[in-house]
């Protein structure tokens, strides 16, 4: 494999991840959606949409309820539809082609700012990027001075989630070298050994373990999560004009069920199940969902309780978004622009 190498240019916070399609990772061809008609409030279909093209492993709550049964527990029949990227979710959303989905915060933001009228009713707000190293001499944030790190694309989220990650310790653009390469190549170039350093998802980092020759580690340096606890990473949207009518009860069941689904997923005694519920929505082996399952649980991306909203981390993500020249700052929405924490609030009863 011939990688392409330069001087990254690391610009912008991590907080604008999302804006360029929003997060990558390994999933599923989505094939074996449910389809069907929605029985409850309003009757309409309810197709949502998840990102990636194949679905992220994010994704795995959404088909935890779809096999689970419990949406269809609910009265609900829901379509979830894989699409490229949180940009082209978002899109569907605003056009009225589907009528919910999963995009990135940045990208709600850019979305409400832009004149859209979609509003967030629960989040998965931790960020799953980690920085990690099959070099020995590269452990600590400091040591990656020098180095060179595979990413996904210059300014994509991969390289903004590094820029987010090295200036925690006060590294900046010139002080590393890129590579962009992203996805299962990076995966390959590590286990190859053609670039020892690379930002990752915890799926991809299992699979490198599983897959690298015997006597070479593959260890987590950081994660981008615990470097900057308030980045804010998905959230799940709704045509705001949806939550004012009949379509409302319909919403309010999807979030009841999503939160069993929830629940589940952060039962220990149902790990293995998960981890096969993911394993077929990502196609990666059970081995490697079943070990990077807890690291997702533990990283917090679905939150076992509130709405996953908070409102200083989704200030901080709009408040990023204008830094970093993304979103002006008279068209920046408000929290309150884009969420709507009542939908959450009747489907717990709180």
């Amino acid at each position: 494999m011939n990688i392409p190498r330069r001087r990254s240019a690391l610009v912008g916070a991590a907080t604008v991840l999302a804006l360029v399609g929003v997060l990558s990772g390994c999933g599923d061809s989505g094939s074996g959606s449910a389809a069907g008609t929605a029985s409850g409030g309003g009757g309409d279909k309810m197709t949502i949409g998840v990102p990636g093209i194949p679905p992220i492993f994010l994704n795995t709550v959404m088909y935890v309820g779809e096999k689970q049964g419990f949406f269809k527990d609910r009265g609900l029949d829901v379509t979830l539809r894989p699409l490229t990227t949180g940009a082209d979710v978002g899109r569907a959303v605003q056009s009225g082609e589907i009528q919910g989905g999963i995009i990135g915060t940045p990208g709600a933001v850019a979305l409400r700012a832009t004149g859209g009228s979609v509003v967030s009713v629960m989040g998965f707000p931790k960020p799953t990027y980690l920085l990690a190293s099959t070099d020995p001499g590269v452990s600590t944030c400091e040591a990656v001075k020098g180095k060179t790190v595979a990413v996904d694309a210059v300014g994509a989220p991969k390289a903004l989630a590094l820029a987010g990650m090295l200036k925690s310790c006060g590294l900046g653009p010139k002080d590393v070298s890129t590579i962009n390469v992203g996805g299962p190549p990076t995966v390959d170039a590590l286990v190859a050994g053609q670039v020892k350093v690379a930002v990752l998802h915890p799926d991809e980092l299992a699979t490198v373990r599983e897959k690298i020759k015997p006597g070479t580690k593959a260890e987590e340096i950081m994660t981008l999560a615990g470097v900057d606890p308030l980045e804010h990473y998905t959230v799940l949207v709704a045509p705001k004009n949806a939550l004012d009518g009949a379509a409302r009860a319909q919403w309010v069941d999807l979030v009841a069920a999503i939160r069993e689904s929830v629940a589940y997923m952060n039962d220990p005694a149902n790990l293995k199940e998960v981890a096969a519920i993911a394993s077929g929505v990502t196609k990666a082996p059970a081995s490697v969902t079943e070990a990077a399952l807890p690291k997702f649980l533990s990283l917090g991306v679905w939150p076992k309780s509130g709405d996953g909203l908070d409102r200083a981390a989704i200030e901080h993500t709009i408040e990023g978004a204008v830094a970093a020249g993304n979103v002006p700052k008279q068209k920046a929405p408000s929290y309150d622009d884009m969420v709507d924490p009542s939908v959450f609030a009747d489907a717990t009863g709180k």
